[in-house]
C-alpha cells in the first residue's frame, strides 16, 4: 500500500471568504424578514425565572409572593393616611377662613370708624395687626398705581397723536412700505436729528457724489445754523467721489463751497466691477488724512477742556458709518468700528466712537430728512422712485422698482455719452419707444440678456428692475447729476434773498470764509479752489 503525503487541515482563504459572505447574506435575510413579520417583539429580553432543577425553588417563590403582600399592604396603609390629612387639612383650613372673615369685620368696622385707630391694635391678637398693615399697604399702591397709569396714558395719548390720521390718508392714498418707513423715519427726525445737533459742535452733513443735491436739505441747514445761537459748525462732506469724473467733482465742490465749506472724501473702496475713476491724490488715505487734520486744527483752536464732539448726519446709504471707520483707520488703527452694508438700515442707533482725547465721533442711523420740494411738485410714486436711486429703501421694502428704472432712464437721456454707456454696460440694442414708454422694451432686454425669465420664458419685469436698481446701487453703472448753473444777481437782489426765510441764515460769503479760516480749509485740493469760490459768490 502506497503512503501519500498526509492533507493539510487548513481552509484556504477563499473558501473561509466565501463562508463569511454566506453568514452575512443569512444574517440580512433573516433580518429583513423580522421586519415584514407583522407580530409584536419586545427588545428587552424576557426574564428565565428560578429554574426548575433548583432545589430550593418552592422557598424562593413563597418569599417573592410574602414580599409582594406586604408591598401592597404598606402602599393601602400610606394612601389611607394620605387620604386623613387631607382631611384634616380642609378642615383647619375651614377655619382658618371663617377667623379671617371675622377678624376682616372687626377692622372694617374699625376703619370706618377710625382711620388711625385702625392701625393702632393690640399686639395680643398678632393676625388683625397683619391684616391691617397689609390692607394700608394695598390700598396705598392702587392709589400710587392708579396715578402712574392716568400719567402713562397721557403720555400716550400726546406720544401718538396724529398717528390715526396719517394712517388714514396713507391708507386712502395706497402708499406702500416705503412710504411708511419714510413717514416714520420724518417723525423719528426729530428725536434724532436733535440728538445728534444738540450734543454736536461739528456737524458733518454726508452728501453722495452722484446726487449731491438730492442728498441735501435746506431745512437742515437752517435748523444747524439756528441752534445754540449760531455756534455749531457745518461742513459738507461729498461721498463716493470716485463714482464721478473729475471736471464734475470739482463743479460741485465749486457749488457746494457756494453755501458752506465742502471736503471731498472717499471713505471705503468701490464694490466689485464698478465703474471708477481715477483722482490721483483723492485717495481713501489722504481724504481721511485732511479731514482729520481738519477737525483737530477746530479742536486745538477752542481750547476746551472737554473733548469735541463731531455729529454726523446724512441720508440713509450715503457712507456716514464709513466715514468714520476711514477717520479710525487712516494710521493703521482700528478697523471696522461701525457696521457698514450696501443696503440702507445698517445702523439702526446712534453710536459713539471715541477718535482720540480732542473728538468724539456721533454715528445716527440714515434719516430722509424734509425737503421743501416734497409733496407739492413730485406725487408719492415719484418721490419713491427719487428715494430708491438714492439707495435710501432697502431692497426688500421696494414694492415696485419699475418707476425708479424709468427716473433713471429719463436721467440718463439727457446725457447721450451716459446713455450710451447704459446701453453698452447691458449690450442692448436701440430701445424702441411705446407711446412715448421705452422702459418696458429696455427691461424686457435685460430681463434676457440677464436671464431674468419666468415661466415658459416670459420676461420677469421685476427681477430685471431689481437688477438695474442693484447694478446702480453698486456703482456699475455710471451716472451722475450736474450742478445747477450758477445765477448771477444784483447786490440788492441778493440781500432780498438772504432775508427771506427760505433762504439760508447770514451772509453765506462771510460764513464760508471764516468757518474755511478755523479748519484750514484754503489749501486743500487746488491751492486756491475755496478762494475763487469765495470771488465768484462776490459776482
Amino acid at each position: 500500500m502506497k503512503v501519500g503525503k498526509p492533507q493539510s487541515k487548513r481552509v484556504p482563504v477563499r473558501l473561509r471568504h466565501k463562508i463569511e459572505k454566506a453568514s452575512a447574506a443569512k444574517q440580512r435575510k433573516q433580518k429583513k424578514l423580522a421586519k415584514k413579520n407583522p407580530e409584536w417583539r419586545s427588545k428587552i429580553k424576557k426574564d428565565p425565572g428560578i429554574p426548575n432543577l433548583f432545589p430550593y425553588k418552592d422557598k424562593i417563590l413563597q418569599e417573592i409572593e410574602e414580599k409582594r403582600k406586604l408591598k401592597e399592604e404598606e402602599t393601602a396603609r400610606r394612601r389611607e393616611s394620605a387620604k386623613a390629612q387631607n382631611r384634616n387639612n380642609a378642615i383647619s383650613q375651614e377655619h382658618a377662613v371663617d377667623g379671617l372673615d371675622d377678624l376682616d369685620e372687626e377692622v372694617a368696622l374699625d376703619v370706618e370708624s377710625n382711620e388711625d385707630e385702625s392701625m393702632d391694635i393690640d399686639d395680643s391678637n398678632p393676625m388683625a395687626a397683619l391684616l391691617a398693615s397689609a390692607q394700608a399697604r394695598a390700598s396705598k399702591f392702587d392709589r400710587k398705581r392708579e396715578v402712574d397709569v392716568d400719567a402713562m396714558e397721557e403720555d400716550d395719548d400726546d406720544q401718538f397723536a396724529g398717528f390715526d390720521n396719517d394712517d388714514d390718508d396713507n391708507n386712502k392714498d395706497g402708499s406702500s412700505n416705503p412710504t411708511i418707513r419714510k413717514d416714520s423715519s420724518r417723525k423719528a427726525f426729530d428725536k434724532v436729528y436733535k440728538e445728534v445737533v444738540d450734543s454736536a459742535d461739528v456737524v458733518l452733513y454726508v452728501l453722495d457724489a452722484r446726487d449731491p443735491q438730492g442728498t441735501r436739505s435746506k431745512e437742515v441747514e437752517q435748523m444747524v445754523m439756528a441752534a445754540d445761537k449760531g455756534s455749531k459748525r457745518l461742513i459738507f462732506v461729498l461721498n463716493k467721489i470716485d463714482l464721478i469724473p473729475p471736471p464734475v467733482l470739482k463743479s460741485w465742490l465749486s457749488h457746494l463751497r457756494r453755501s458752506f465749506p465742502t471736503l471731498p472724501l472717499r471713505a471705503s473702496k468701490s464694490a466689485p466691477n464698478a465703474k471708477t475713476f481715477d483722482h490721483k491724490e483723492l485717495s481713501i488715505k489722504g481724504t481721511s488724512e485732511a479731514l482729520f487734520k481738519a477737525l483737530k486744527t477746530f479742536a486745538d483752536s477752542r481750547q476746551l477742556k472737554r473733548s469735541i464732539k463731531v455729529g454726523i448726519i446724512g441720508y440713509p446709504n450715503v457712507g456716514k458709518s464709513s466715514v468714520i471707520n476711514a477717520l479710525t483707520s487712516r494710521l493703521g488703527g482700528r478697523t471696522g468700528v461701525c457696521p457698514v452694508g450696501a443696503e440702507a438700515g445698517v445702523t439702526t442707533s446712534l453710536r459713539e466712537v471715541k477718535l482720540d482725547n480732542k473728538l468724539k465721533l456721533l454715528d445716527s442711523p440714515g434719516i430722509v430728512f424734509p425737503n421743501s420740494t416734497e409733496g407739492s411738485k413730485t406725487s408719492k410714486i415719484e418721490e419713491q422712485a427719487r428715494l430708491i436711486l438714492l439707495n435710501a429703501i432697502p431692497a426688500k421694502e421696494i414694492d415696485d422698482p419699475v418707476p425708479a428704472v424709468n427716473l433713471l432712464l429719463k436721467r440718463m437721456s439727457s446725457s447721450p455719452d451716459l446713455f450710451g454707456k447704459l446701453m453698452d454696460f447691458y449690450d442692448l440694442p436701440p430701445l424702441h419707444a411705446v407711446d412715448g414708454d421705452a422702459t418696458t422694451d429696455f427691461l424686457v432686454q435685460v430681463a434676457r440678456k440677464r436671464g431674468r425669465l419666468g415661466k415658459g420664458g416670459v420676461p420677469n419685469l421685476y427681477s430685471a428692475a431689481q437688477t438695474v436698481i442693484t447694478d446702480w446701487r453698486d456703482g456699475r453703472i455710471q451716472g451722475w447729476t450736474d450742478p445747477p448753473k450758477a445765477i448771477a444777481v444784483s447786490a440788492p437782489a441778493a440781500a432780498t434773498v438772504s432775508s427771506t426765510p427760505t433762504g439760508l441764515v447770514g451772509d453765506q460769503k462771510e460764513i464760508v470764509k471764516e468757518w474755511a479760516a478755523e479748519f484750514k480749509l484754503e489749501g486743500l485740493w487746488g491751492g486756491d479752489d475755496l478762494d475763487n469760490d469765495v470771488e465768484a459768490m462776490e459776482a
